[in-house]
């Protein structure tokens, strides 16, 4: 058999990957077998063991492809003197314009990292980078002088977090949920936190609370 090149492996690992996410989606973690899996993709089981030895590992993936998505809008978002425009921007690319399966499969994991060690700490460190991010995003607003929080920047960041975690949450269990509706109220109660600034050189903003 001819060694994949490892532009073949990368593609062959995505593909395993969208397989996972997808039976873990549509039939929770503990009914999607391995052996699901591999149907799903369209592989042997020794292919698949040869990339993910377990279901462990294949959650590992997914939340490191999602971090690294998640950086990635986070390293393309605008500068922070428009520190509103780019939490909206963030909150639309991350969350709201994700296929509604997507917050179906945090909340799959987020259930089983209350009762499997590994996957709680794969957990814990997407939540860490994730919040250092944001950490990062209120650093640089302070300093540009674009926002005047009276509240300490680590409760701010759990705030926004718990945001996030309702927004996923919500899409996941209720299909009456009108995510842009809600928008506006909550990039308000963001503003609220954050007080932004507007001063005389800046653009008019139509965000929520500025």
């Amino acid at each position: 058999m001819p060694k994949l090149s490892d532009e073949q492996q990368a593609q062959r690992r995505r593909r395993i990957l969208d397989a996972a996410e997808h039976c873990f989606a549509a039939h929770g973690f503990h009914r999607s077998t391995m052996q699901l899996i591999c149907k799903e993709a369209g592989i042997s089981a020794g292919a698949l063991y040869l990339y993910f030895p377990s279901k462990e590992a294949l959650i590992e993936g997914l939340t490191e492809r999602d971090r690294e998505e998640i950086m990635a809008r986070f390293a393309e978002s605008g500068g922070p003197q428009d520190f509103m425009g780019l939490i909206e921007g963030l909150l639309r690319g991350c969350i709201l314009a994700q296929p509604a399966a997507k917050a179906t499969i945090c909340i799959e994991i987020g259930a089983e990292a209350t009762r499997n060690p590994a996957i709680a700490q794969t957990m814990a460190r997407f939540d860490h980078s994730i919040r250092g991010s944001i950490r990062m995003l209120l650093e640089h607003a302070v300093a540009a002088g674009s926002i005047a929080p009276l509240v300490p920047l680590d409760e701010i960041v759990m705030s926004l977090a718990l945001l996030g975690d309702g927004l996923f949450w919500r899409r996941a269990v209720d299909p009456t949920f009108d995510a842009e509706r809600a928008l506006p109220n909550i990039l308000a109660m963001v503003a609220a936190l954050v007080r932004p600034v507007v001063s005389a050189a800046s653009p008019v903003s139509n965000h929520a609370g500025t």
